[in-house]
């Protein structure tokens, strides 16, 4: 059931503009602020949205901090949420920098095969070698496939080979 209620919280902020989302929580009396808090800590751990739960949470805390630090239950609530959207943030970190360098890995491989001919390297020599067509295999070609689309020519791309 709390799923339920989490889920439903994550669509609803979600659904607002992100432009339109500080307005929306300025809007919002301290008791609202207080029962969103406490609503957020639990979903902090594993919720998809962890932007948007530290872009709502960070934005509360800036417009409410001095009754939020005034109130004793409130600033006990405030340390595990600390402490959750700090794991979380800098897991997603790691996360991020491990697809950082993965994607780097793959560029660097992806750029010794073109010097080598590694990666695709094989096919694209051989596409090369192959003779070009003749004007004649064009021509074939070219009614092949108006006899498929029914008679409509394609328009012609921008830097093809003139007929």
């Amino acid at each position: 059931r709390f799923h339920d209620e989490g889920a439903y919280l994550l669509r609803a902020l979600g659904s607002v503009r992100p432009a339109e989302l500080e307005q929306a929580l300025l809007l919002l009396p301290f008791d609202a602020v207080r029962r969103l808090l406490v609503r957020l800590l639990p979903l902090l751990a594993e919720a998809p949205p962890v932007e948007l739960m530290a872009r709502t949470i960070l934005y509360l805390l800036r417009v409410h901090h001095k009754p939020l630090v005034a109130s004793r239950a409130l600033l006990d609530l405030l340390g595990p949420i600390h402490a959750a959207l700090s794991a979380r943030v800098s897991a997603e970190r790691a996360r991020l920098g491990y697809n950082v360098a993965a994607l780097g890995f793959l560029r660097s491989a992806i750029e010794r095969g073109s010097e080598g001919g590694g990666l695709f390297g094989e096919a694209l020599s051989a596409r090369a070698a192959a003779a070009p067509p003749t004007v004649s295999e064009l021509r074939r070609k070219t009614a092949a496939r108006e006899k498929k689309t029914g008679g409509k020519r394609r328009p012609k791309q921008k830097g093809s080979a003139a007929e």
